[in-house]
């Protein structure tokens, strides 16, 4: 009789742990939508997909609008550099389980000191090209800081990002201080 309990319970035991094969994560994405990314990963992987995205609409727009060939320079590098970033950000981000960047991006709109507040304005170059300087500072910004993350592959696509994306806040016209190493 002993032996035959010892089997049931070790059959029920092998059946328990057998069903356990799932992970934590793999349950808190299933019930809690959890991402695999950590805090700092997750807000660099939807500013850079949301800034970036509104770049390369507002260099649509430079492109189209303006007469100098510096601005066209500068919307143009927008284009080829952020066109292979997204990519692979958006790649990344369903690596880690971080909600599409693209959802919850509003329309398009290109500010008014860039276009003018009427129709007769003309596109305003000096007000391209400072709207640029700020955004691709905080991108780049972003993007410096992952560098200390934990995560290997956060850390190579900050690293590889930032080299195609640099040149953008120099070309519009950014300072870049330089620090000696310590």
């Amino acid at each position: 009789m002993k032996i035959n309990k010892l089997f049931i319970v070790a059959a029920c035991a092998s059946t328990l742990f057998a069903s356990c094969g799932q992970t934590a994560a793999d349950r808190q994405r299933q019930y809690a939508n959890a991402s695999l990314a950590d805090g700092d990963a997750f807000a660099m992987i939807k500013f850079v997909g949301e800034n970036g995205s509104y770049l390369i609409n507002l260099a649509d727009l430079a492109a189209k609008q303006s007469a100098s060939a510096d601005v066209k320079n500068v919307a143009a590098k927008i284009k080829e550099a952020y066109a292979s970033v997204l990519p692979e950000l958006d790649g990344l981000a369903k690596e880690l389980h971080v909600g599409d960047a693209a959802r919850g991006i509003p329309a398009f709109q290109a500010p008014a000191s860039v276009i003018g507040a009427d129709s007769a304005a003309v596109f305003n170059d000096k007000a391209f090209l400072a709207l640029v300087v700020e955004k691709q500072g905080e991108i780049n910004s972003r993007l410096t800081r992952e560098e200390l993350n934990t995560n290997k592959k956060v850390i190579h696509l900050s690293e590889e990002s930032l080299k195609k994306v640099e040149e953008i806040y120099q070309l519009a016209g950014g300072k870049v201080e330089e620090h000696g190493h310590h």
